[in-house]
């Protein structure tokens, strides 16, 4: 699994660690949650940025990727 694109943050501090981890895993990207999501890409980028995501949100992408809320929001 790639940490380069983590950056300074460490796993406890990314909220997008599990979900990124995800997406390589099953080589989808960003763009493609976007539009399973129906929403804008630069919104997952914005969220991304402020390393926040709306509960909502979290569930959703748990929804169109599968996976459960620990799987991909907790630490583990």
């Amino acid at each position: 699994m790639e940490t380069g694109r983590i950056g300074k943050m460490s796993k406890k501090d990314n909220v997008f660690y599990l979900l990124d981890a995800w997406l390589h895993t099953n080589e989808r990207t960003q763009s493609w949650l976007a539009r399973r999501l129906e929403i804008n890409r630069v919104t997952i980028s914005q969220w991304k940025k402020q390393n926040k995501v709306p509960m909502q949100s979290k569930l959703a992408i748990c929804y169109v990727t599968g996976t459960s809320f620990e799987q991909l929001w907790e630490e583990v």
